[in-house]
């Protein structure tokens, strides 16, 4: 059996439809149950996870492999960190962690940091690793879908920096590939779109797929520090994505690689056929 840790994330959700679909048996946590009701009805073993007081040992019996994939948080690193302790306990024997490009040993951006500090961790353990590490996600363009479709326009602080944007959903397919198949055996894979894009290139190519155009507004980062505070109530979260952001315009996403392809055996999708697929709501 295959779990996965944060089963209904856009990660977790395209992982698991994949395995599913593939005829393996798969177990999920969430915090919300309501989210994973498709997937139970699909025949994933639902697990809900107490957010005040996570236990995560019962969940891990019987299991052979874990997508250890879950949201940023404060206590990221603490929880995945002691899943795959626990998981080693029960007898797992390899973990497949959603990891970041920009992890690394001199990120600054609390995200990375994390990401690096668990793979670090879990490296030190008597189970095997392997590390995704995704580029700038195309679902992240459905943050902006109303400034879209009211003002024909996106904000962001990245200047001109490039980014080979990838759709989150090929990334879950590529993990539940990975979790089923003997011969992808690297370390690590970086998870990418096949162009190197600027953000008015990314407009552009959403301006053809929608047929009006669709402008890049390049904002500073305190112009975008002052929107997300009106959104987003958490100022750690604010703080991070911030620095996340910071690292994204200095270029630390300015990378490509055929990795994605070659788990796929396919070209992965384009933002036409990511706008296509979210057509309503960027309409």
């Amino acid at each position: 059996m295959i779990l996965i840790s944060g089963i209904t994330g856009r990660v977790g959700k395209s992982t698991a439809r994949h395995l599913l679909a593939s005829g393996y048996q798969v177990r999920g946590f969430t915090r919300d149950f309501s989210k994973a009701e498709d997937l139970k009805a699909a025949g994933a073993e639902i697990h809900v996870i107490e957010p005040e007081r996570p236990d995560f040992s019962m969940g891990l019996n019987e299991i052979q492999t874990i997508i250890l994939v879950t949201g940023n948080n404060p206590d990221q690193a603490t929880h995945e960190i002691a899943i795959a302790k626990a998981a080693v306990e029960k007898g797992t024997e390899r973990i497949i962690k959603i990891s970041s490009m920009e992890a690394g040993p001199d990120a600054t951006a609390p995200f990375p940091k994390a990401h690096y500090e668990i793979e670090q961790a879990i490296s030190e353990l008597p189970i095997s690793l392997q590390s995704l590490r995704p580029n700038f996600f195309m679902q992240n363009m459905l943050l902006f879908a109303h400034s879209i479709v009211n003002m024909n326009c996106f904000a962001l602080p990245l200047g001109n920096a490039k980014t080979a944007i990838v759709d989150a959903s090929d990334v879950g397919v590529a993990a539940a590939e990975i979790a089923m198949r003997s011969d992808l055996k690297e370390k690590e894979y970086d998870l990418c779109g096949t162009q190197l894009l600027s953000f008015t290139e990314v407009a552009q190519q959403l301006s053809a797929s929608l047929g009006r155009e669709i402008r890049y507004q390049p904002i500073s980062i305190g112009e975008f520090q002052e929107s997300l505070e009106k959104a987003i109530p958490s100022t750690w979260h604010v703080n991070a994505v911030v620095s996340l952001f910071s690292e994204i315009a200095g270029g630390a996403l300015e990378d490509v690689s055929s990795d994605l392809h070659n788990i796929l055996g396919r070209e992965p999708a384009s933002i036409a056929d990511f706008a296509e697929r979210h057509r309503a709501s960027l309409e």
